[in-house]
């Protein structure tokens, strides 16, 4: 059975859609917009000077998120974790973090000391438990959720909340990634662990998605304009009749 949709019928329809993917469009243009303030405030955060962990033991996550730290205290090598399967130069490798004990009972802060080739792990921590005292410099960063700890030990990823609930001593809601601000990671020359952090970006294609949104409208229109206006004229010029909406199958 064949069935044709009326004509206004089907202009409303074509309406409809074009208005929806339009309305989508206009909304990633907003994302857009919202995302670039949060760039430039999160990245103005991670320019300005460090700021002591000290004066941040009673700062909320989202204060502490994107700055710069500066912290001193004593590292706690025995209850160092790793965080597994992190590749970097097309390399698969691990994150070492290790508490740094910012008092002699607490709290803690869980300092992400760098990144290394999984092959390099022994030598490595064996060079970092060389250090008693720290002194680090890096970024804060408060990440919370989907951490978990695996079979062997390491964890999935950096959760200083999941991490810092293991210990035996309060710590701080927040990491801190220690190192320098780079715009993309590079080998340092050789040295082990990496100690880099890139800054915040976006990351999310709004005007890519924008621009997409708002081609698919164009096309409806186009179609619309194929389908109502040019097709029946040139019918109208060579004596034929003006076509109807097309069918539709059931």
């Amino acid at each position: 059975m064949r069935l044709r949709l009326p004509t206004p019928l089907l202009v409303a329809l074509i309406a409809a859609v074009t208005a929806g993917l339009t309305a989508l469009g206009v909304w990633q243009l907003q994302r857009n917009e919202w995302k670039r303030g949060i760039v430039e405030e999160r990245q103005a955060r991670t320019a300005a000077a460090p700021v002591a962990a000290a004066s941040l033991l009673d700062a909320t996550q989202n204060a502490v998120d994107w700055r710069r730290v500066e912290a001193s205290g004593t590292w706690d090598h025995e209850r160092t974790m790793v965080v597994s399967n992190r590749a970097r130069f097309d390399t698969l490798g691990e994150e070492v973090v290790t508490p740094l004990l910012l008092g002699p009972s607490g709290p803690a802060l869980l300092v992400s000391r760098g990144w290394y080739p999984r092959e390099e792990r022994e030598r490595v921590l064996a060079e970092l438990r060389a250090e008693r005292e720290g002194r680090v410099e890096g970024l804060a960063r408060a990440r919370a959720g989907g951490g978990r700890r695996t079979a062997a030990g390491s964890w999935t990823r950096l959760d200083p909340v999941a991490m810092g609930a293991q210990l035996p001593y309060p710590t701080l809601g927040w990491a801190l990634l220690e190192g320098r601000l780079v715009r993309e990671f590079t080998a340092d020359g050789g040295q082990l662990p990496h100690r880099q952090y890139l800054g915040y970006r976006n990351t999310t294609p709004h005007l890519e998605y924008a621009v997409t949104w708002f081609a698919l409208a164009a096309a409806l229109v186009v179609i619309a304009l194929v389908r109502f206006v040019i097709a029946p004229r040139r019918g109208a010029r060579q004596g034929a009749p003006p076509p109807t909406a097309g069918p539709c199958r059931r």
